[in-house]
């Protein structure tokens, strides 16, 4: 009696089961059929995509998952403080490529002229709020003062832009930075410069060595060897007689103030063709003119200071 009971029960599901079936096939039969119109919609709007018929399933899977996988826009967006992350990647990146620039020493008239935006509107700029701080700031400020810092004939673009979007609209960059000179269309440098009242304008070119001054040849306009060596003084320092054509007006004062004044005009415009030799040019004195003048005369004075010689009687 026990082992019929058991069986017994043990077939009581399958007629269950079989029983169920058949009452969700006649609901799922009783359900009202699909217009034509809707599915037709439904099969317009589907979207389909392009996949190789080869693609496993596993690959099928990663296809879908690159679809519709979201990328962040920055490559710090998982970091503490996102947009200033980024902001100093750029900044760094930048500072990397132009390392080997030559730099030059900031002024005081410069750092108190020309300033970067303050702590606030850095803020305000990063959509940052709490989470900047102000070591955050101060590490930005440090490198954007370094990108400064490279020379003005040197200063690539790229620098330029990323200094100008961080400037302070209040501050003056353009009154505190001088403007790098070029070769003008046809090639030439030009540098002026002076001694005592003597003024002279200098046009450097390639050539050959010719120089004239005020349409004269150089031996010509300065018979004296002495005067001649000082004109191609700045030529020696840098090792390259020879090479450049000199086209030179001078007037005022005497032989010793033209020449030098000639000398150091020369050595500007050299430094337009190339500003890595201000270093060498600076080193042997010829990027600070003398600015020395004869002293006036004095009255009971033979000349400036000499007194006249003491007699007893």
């Amino acid at each position: 009696m026990r082992q019929f009971s058991s069986i017994r029960a043990l077939r009581a599901p399958s007629r269950s089961f079989s029983q169920a079936a058949v009452r969700l096939e006649e609901h799922i039969e009783a359900r009202p059929p699909i217009p034509a119109t809707l599915k037709a919609k439904l099969e317009q709007n589907r979207v389909r995509i392009a996949v190789q018929s080869n693609m496993s399933r596993t690959g099928l899977n990663n296809y879908e998952y690159e679809r519709i996988r979201v990328v962040p826009t920055l490559k710090t967006f998982f970091g503490g403080n996102p947009v200033h992350d980024e902001n100093m990647n750029v900044l760094n990146g930048v500072l990397r490529k132009y390392i080997d620039l030559p730099t030059r020493v900031l002024s005081d008239e410069e750092l108190r002229t020309s300033k970067f935006i303050s702590f606030e509107t850095y803020k305000k700029k990063t959509q940052s709020g709490t989470r900047l701080k102000d070591i955050h700031y101060k590490e930005l400020t440090n490198i954007l003062h370094r990108l400064r810092s490279i020379n003005h004939e040197l200063m690539p673009r790229e620098v330029s832009e990323i200094l100008e979007s961080y400037r302070s609209t209040a501050s003056d960059f353009t009154g505190a930075a001088k403007k790098a000179r070029t070769l003008d269309e046809e090639g030439k440098a030009y540098g002026k410069s002076k001694r005592k009242v003597s003024f002279a304008e200098v046009w450097l070119t390639r050539g050959e060595g010719d120089t004239l001054i005020n349409g004269k040849s150089l031996v010509e306009y300065f018979p004296k060897d002495t005067d001649r060596k000082k004109i191609a003084y700045p030529f020696q320092v840098i090792s390259q007689e020879g090479q450049y054509n000199i086209f030179a007006k001078v007037s005022g004062g005497g032989v010793t103030g033209q020449t030098e004044a000639v000398m150091y005009a020369i050595a500007r415009a050299l430094i337009v063709f190339n500003p890595l030799l201000k270093p060498r040019l600076s080193k042997a004195g010829l990027m600070t003119s003398d600015a020395r003048n004869v002293e006036r005369k004095k009255p009971g004075k033979v000349k400036a200071r000499k007194s006249p010689t003491w007699v007893k009687r």
